[in-house]
């Protein structure tokens, strides 16, 4: 077994959710003599005392508390970078610190390596959450959903594979080609994994499993989202260059410009339904009746097939499933307008990491009644084009609307009722 550097950046975490950390990786099926695990923190000095003073590390495992200070470079990306410089390890593993790993994960990212001679491989994201609701339940299948389809999918159909931000296992080597991570990035998986890539490093995915907390409220799921939209337009706008002058086929260069835009057609379909509404006075037919609608219907149905199909694998029935699927789909339409404007930041000098609140929240999002506001707007606009018999179009717009009205009745009611608790 190699040396092993795992590196978990930190700021305003629970000291529990630290200890179970390191309880978690106590277990690893790993010779505990070469690993060594940095806690790179970006709290207060008092915090980071507390912290030190608190923790029960077990024995026979090397951990090594470090805060950056007042001079420290950028967000998560600096605190990569600056832990890398730190470490010793021959492999490094990125791990968030409300991530499990399960005994034999890292022996199984390390024969992936080997097997395919390989520079990293991810591990497969598998969702949790401290609490039982709808919202947990969708992005755990979610999670599955995307994790198989965007990683292990296209690895499979030989497309190139990035890393992830939590759950990377790196060899050193490769991490060392290019500089490690870039401190004033914000993205710092896909950014690193554009720089490996053009250096001709090799990322495969791998079947070791990762646990990964997922978003249990709308704030929480808001605030991931948007700075994924930002941080992928921030990467494909910054590494362009890297991405566009890499070594592999031109199918590859475009599927990795592909994977950076996939926010994209969530915020073109928004802009769609605003010039739907706009327009609508001056139309004199169903605008949407032609083939793609029905298309669009079946792959719907597709994708609602599947879905209930994942909730099998983690006990959740077609009921929850379905449950979960209409609250995942709200939260996205409702969320467009916004991811619309993060896209916008990602251009801008200065950007801001936003650490995805984790736990149950009271406080009411503020941008709730701007997301009721374009609920009404595209309700208005599907009346418009019901009352002229134009079906498609104005059940389409209802439709869509009902993805505002619903994230808005739910927070409010959700918010509402976890304050008088």
């Amino acid at each position: 077994m190699p040396s092993l550097s795992i590196l978990v950046p930190t700021k305003g975490e629970k000291i529990e959710t630290v200890q179970g950390l390191l309880e978690n990786i106590d277990n690893a099926e790993w010779d505990k003599s070469k690993i060594e695990v940095i806690i790179i923190s970006d709290d207060t000095e008092e915090y980071f005392k507390e912290m030190q003073q608190r923790v029960k590390i077990p024995e026979n495992l090397k951990v090594i508390f470090y805060r950056r200070g007042i001079n420290k470079r950028g967000y998560k990306s600096g605190a990569l970078h600056d832990g890398f410089k730190k470490s010793t390890g021959e492999l490094i593993l990125t791990m968030d610190v409300d991530a499990r790993i399960y005994s034999d994960s890292i022996k199984k990212g390390y024969a992936q390596i080997m097997a395919e001679n390989a520079d990293a491989v991810t591990m497969n994201w598998i969702g949790y959450g401290n609490v039982e609701s709808t919202t947990v339940n969708s992005l755990i299948i979610s999670t599955y959903y995307t994790n198989t389809s965007i990683i292990t999918g296209r690895d499979h159909a030989g497309m190139p594979v990035m890393p992830v931000g939590c759950g990377t296992l790196f060899k050193r080597d490769a991490l060392n080609a290019v500089d490690s991570w870039d401190p004033e990035m914000i993205q710092d998986d896909l950014e690193i994994g554009t720089r490996l890539i053009h250096a001709g490093k090799k990322i495969k995915s791998s079947d070791a499993n990762i646990k990964i907390e997922v978003p249990d409220t709308f704030n929480a799921f808001y605030t991931q989202q948007t700075r994924w939209a930002m941080g992928s337009m921030e990467v494909l706008s910054r590494r362009f260059r890297y991405i566009i002058s890499s070594k592999i086929g031109i199918i590859k260069r475009l599927d990795i410009i592909a994977f950076l835009l996939q926010y994209i057609p969530l915020v073109l379909t928004f802009l769609m339904a605003i010039a739907l509404v706009i327009i609508s006075p001056f139309i004199h037919f169903d605008i949407l009746f032609n083939p793609l609608f029905f298309l669009w219907i079946i792959l719907l149905g597709l994708y609602a097939y599947v879905f209930v199909k994942i909730g099998d694998k983690f006990n959740i029935n077609a009921k929850k499933a379905v449950s979960a699927m209409g609250r995942l789909s709200s939260y996205t339409v409702a969320i467009s307008p916004f991811v619309l404007l993060w896209i916008f930041r990602a251009f801008k000098s200065r950007r801001i990491y936003r650490i995805t609140p984790k736990g149950a929240g009271h406080k009411m999002p503020s941008n709730i009644y701007a997301i009721l506001a374009f609920g009404i707007f595209f309700i208005a606009g599907s009346l418009f084009y019901l009352i002229h018999f134009y079906l498609l179009t104005g059940l389409w717009l209802l439709y869509y609307s009902m993805g505002y009205i619903s994230t808005f009745y739910l927070v409010y009611k959700d918010t509402w009722q976890k304050n008088k608790e």
